[in-house]
């Protein structure tokens, strides 16, 4: 019989390790920035060029309950083996850092790479990991996985490259078009999105493609009619990727 993560197991490594990402991140917030100028743009950063008090317990937050979610809804779509232990961390580094991510990209129009760099390479070896996990457990796995207990990472992998491709397409045919297009942040970004998403089923990528671009013209539509934007004016894509996987992860994952 395989065995199983336990949802209290589940809790602690997800919770943790959201909790441990942004702490790392509050510990390393100005070489993450590294710019001083930047610094002084985003708001509720104190003397010593960190966050305060409540912008850091709100960016943690919302790092804690979308890890406490994960915990209760992504092993259920996830092979159900301790191959899934590798992804779950995945799933809450990227929840930890969400906050964060947010929060600066809205601010400063960045996503820094010293978050998104580290987060990126860590998930897709964890994937790595829980994919030779899983495939040592295919002879006993009884869910009739095409890859045994390793296909949601198998599945993962194979979407964070599609992802990749889509995103880094749209980006040389914006830069051929001489356009505002979306930046190289976002392109990385994208690599977490397609792990995240594919693991949970095939079909997640498309929901949450689907899902970022109706949000990001439902809001830009909203701000051009309310005047608070002009139709040159550029925008921070980046959380809109982050709203659209998190719901496809937590939400969607009911009708994939």
């Amino acid at each position: 019989m395989i065995e199983q993560l336990s949802l209290v197991s589940s809790l602690t490594i997800t919770v943790g390790v959201a909790l441990l990402t942004s702490l790392l991140i509050w510990l390393r917030f100005p070489w993450i920035i590294n710019d001083e100028a930047g610094i002084r743009l985003l708001r509720g950063v104190n003397s010593i060029n960190r966050p305060g008090g409540l912008v850091t317990f709100v960016l943690s937050s919302v790092g804690l309950v979308l890890s406490w979610l994960a915990a209760f809804i992504v092993p259920g779509a996830l092979s159900r083996t301790l191959a899934d232990v590798p992804l779950m961390i995945a799933f809450a580094m990227v929840a930890g850092a969400t906050g964060w991510l947010f929060w600066i990209d809205i601010s400063i129009h960045r996503l820094p790479n010293r978050i998104v760099m580290p987060i990126t390479v860590l998930s897709l070896a964890l994937f790595l990991i829980s994919l030779i996990m899983g495939v040592g457990q295919a002879d006993r796995s009884d869910d009739h996985l095409w890859a045994g207990a390793g296909t949601p990472a198998l599945n993962g992998l194979i979407g964070a490259l599609a992802m990749l491709i889509f995103f880094v397409i749209l980006n040389v045919a914006g830069t051929l078009m001489r356009r505002s297009t979306m930046g190289m942040g976002d392109v990385k970004l994208s690599i977490s999105v397609g792990l995240l998403t594919t693991a949970l089923s095939p079909s997640g990528p498309i929901l949450a493609l689907l899902l970022i671009n109706g949000i990001a013209v439902v809001h830009v539509l909203i701000l051009l009619a309310t005047k608070r934007r002009q139709w040159a004016s550029k925008i921070a894509f980046g959380p809109y990727m982050l709203i659209g996987t998190w719901t496809t992860v937590l939400v969607g994952a009911a009708f994939l």
